[in-house]
């Protein structure tokens, strides 16, 4: 799916599980160098971030590829992504702070700005999760060591009981 983001200067194509076919237009149509085509249809599964003269290229854990130069950005992903979300809906409603983010480099960086601490609060979550889970865990283990000792018990006296 192809969505187009626009506001004065700013422009940013969000190819959010794109078919090869829109992923070529796009390239296509805003004239992506034969280079990077390359680098998005090879089977490199690194981590990438280059850049020169005309273009930013970065593809993060071969989730997420840029392509940045001063006239759009191209974001291509195959999952949804809550960060881009966030960032779309401030960018349509202005809620950006416009003046300072006067190029498509810096809303570049604003929208890494925001995958990371999209990423940041997913962390967050997870580790409350793995604190509750922790927290489960030891109370059953307490109500299981309580039951090991009370079987035990039981048994001691049942031998003693035969015993006598």
């Amino acid at each position: 799916m192809i969505s187009k983001y626009n506001h004065k200067n700013l422009n940013w194509i969000d190819l959010e599980s794109g078919t090869k076919e829109e992923i070529d237009h796009i390239l296509e149509e805003y004239s992506i160098p034969s280079i990077i085509k390359e680098k998005l249809n090879g089977n490199d599964r690194e981590d990438r971030f280059e850049m020169n003269y005309d273009y930013i290229y970065a593809s993060i854990n071969n989730k997420i590829t840029f392509i940045v130069n001063d006239n759009f950005i191209i974001s291509i992903h195959s999952d949804p992504i809550l960060a881009f979300t966030t960032s779309s809906k401030e960018l349509e409603i202005d809620m950006v702070s416009i003046e300072k983010i006067n190029s498509n480099k810096v809303l570049f960086a604003h929208l890494l700005k925001n995958l990371f601490k999209n990423r940041e609060e997913e962390l967050y979550s997870y580790h409350n999760q793995v604190e509750k889970l922790k927290n489960k865990i030891s109370i059953k283990n307490k109500v299981i060591k309580k039951k090991n000792i009370i079987i035990i018990i039981l048994i001691i006296v049942s031998i003693i009981a035969i015993w006598l």
